[in-house]
């Protein structure tokens, strides 16, 4: 077994191997997109196992950048972990994972991190691997009766700013936050969100927080809500209610005010939900107490986005 990167493989068998594992078609032009557009990525890109000419495993690698007690700090990520079929039970994913992490190590991460599904199998091969579970990421539904309460914030699309005005929005409130609070910019993986699902969250003439949410006539989906300190999660919601009417709301939070808020409100609040966020101390002298620590992992400071993460 022969371990390459992205630009040693035939792309195309990338391709059959993500399309495969994942149901997520890695094309070259989409590999060519992210490059293009994203700084996250390592030059890698990812690393492979290769064996008799087949690409049998992937795991990408990335550079996230978060902020800490301590400033702006750069922590691994890895993503799109697959293994062909034919191959599964081989160790081909610890192989790829061990191969990721030294990479982190020579550019000098101290942390890695990866968002997942503690139902997946996966769960269980990252723990394996030194990766602890945060249980930060809570699921909020309501009937939208109960949502749509009286509040003194409204919510209106971003208008011709687009994407560079939730930049703006972003960058403002994350101040006064750790975590997922430092973005490059222009935030590539915004840019996928269609504008028409984005809520521009106002207190009077202030703009405080942004929403990501879709309606069908079943289901309101809120994804993200980016709010400043101190704006109710509660009221942020109904804003968003007020345009957008189902029959149910749901919303994804991580802060325990949010949950709070939501909880009083009349949510049913699952706390944590099946949805996970891992982390792992790379280098001997960190801890993950260190890491919850250092990004406020777990308290009203932290600051988190399925946008940010791998």
């Amino acid at each position: 077994m022969k371990i390459l990167e992205y630009n040693d493989v035939d792309p195309h068998k990338v391709l059959y191997l993500t399309q495969l594992a994942l149901e997520f078609p890695l094309t070259p032009e989409r590999v060519a997109h992210i490059r293009q557009t994203d700084p996250r990525p390592f030059p890698c890109l990812a690393v492979y196992a290769v064996e008799d000419d087949q690409v049998i495993g992937q795991v990408g690698v990335f550079r996230l950048p978060m902020v800490s007690t301590e400033g702006q700090e750069d922590v691994g990520g890895v993503w799109a972990v697959s293994t062909h079929p034919q191959y599964a039970g081989r160790g081909v994913a610890s192989i790829l994972l061990d191969e990721a992490h030294e990479r982190m190590r020579q550019a000098g991460l101290r942390f890695s991190t990866l968002g997942t599904d503690r139902s997946r199998v996966a769960h269980k091969l990252y723990r394996q691997h030194g990766y602890e579970e945060t249980n930060v990421l809570v699921t909020a539904l309501a009937r939208w009766e109960t949502a749509h309460q009286p509040t003194r914030l409204r919510a209106t699309p971003p208008g011709p700013e687009g994407y560079d005005l939730v930049d703006g929005i972003f960058a403002n409130i994350a101040k006064d936050y750790l975590g997922f609070a430092w973005r490059h910019t222009p935030f590539a993986r915004l840019r996928r969100v269609e504008l028409a699902d984005i809520w521009i969250l106002w207190e009077n003439r202030h703009m405080v927080g942004y929403a990501l949410a879709h309606a069908d006539p079943t289901l309101l989906a809120i994804s993200n809500l980016a709010l400043q300190q101190g704006i109710d999660a509660a009221e942020a919601v109904a804003a968003v209610a007020g345009e957008l009417k189902s029959a149910y709301v749901q919303v994804r939070i991580s802060r325990p005010v949010e949950r709070l808020s939501l909880r009083s409100a009349g949510y049913h609040v699952a706390s944590p939900s099946w949805s996970s966020f891992m982390v792992k101390p790379l280098v001997p002298d960190v801890t993950y107490e260190d890491a919850r620590r250092l990004f406020g992992i777990g308290t009203d400071r932290f600051l988190i986005s399925w946008l940010d993460v791998t």
